[in-house]
């Protein structure tokens, strides 16, 4: 092997361990950033999920309270329309009987 390939040789690798010198910290810095914008993403992220949660926690009261109340409104509705009915029977009832005697007056 010559010397002039030796000293290439040696050269490239010089410049390789220089390439490498200077894109380490590069790439450490990068890696720097990349760390401290996600830290910074989850921390938003956990401010968000918390403001939800403690939403979501002072709704879920109220919900509670407006089916019991939606509950109550069923149950009164289902009384109502049961007497609504019996209304109607008795109405046709006293209707026929009405009938029964204007047909009864018109025979006297």
């Amino acid at each position: 092997m010559s010397i002039l390939a030796v000293v290439l040789i040696v050269a490239a690798a010089l410049a390789l361990i220089a390439l490498l010198a200077i894109e380490a910290p590069r790439r450490a810095a990068r890696k720097r950033q990349r760390r401290e914008r996600l830290a910074s993403e989850a921390e938003g992220h956990r401010q968000e999920a918390s403001a939800h949660a403690s939403r979501a926690e002072s709704l879920a009261p109220r919900a509670e309270a407006h089916r019991d109340e939606a509950a109550r409104h069923l149950a009164d509705a289902e009384q109502l329309e049961a007497q609504a009915e019996r209304s109607k029977r008795f109405a046709s009832r006293h209707e026929s009987e009405a009938d029964q005697r204007e047909g009864e007056l018109e025979q006297l």
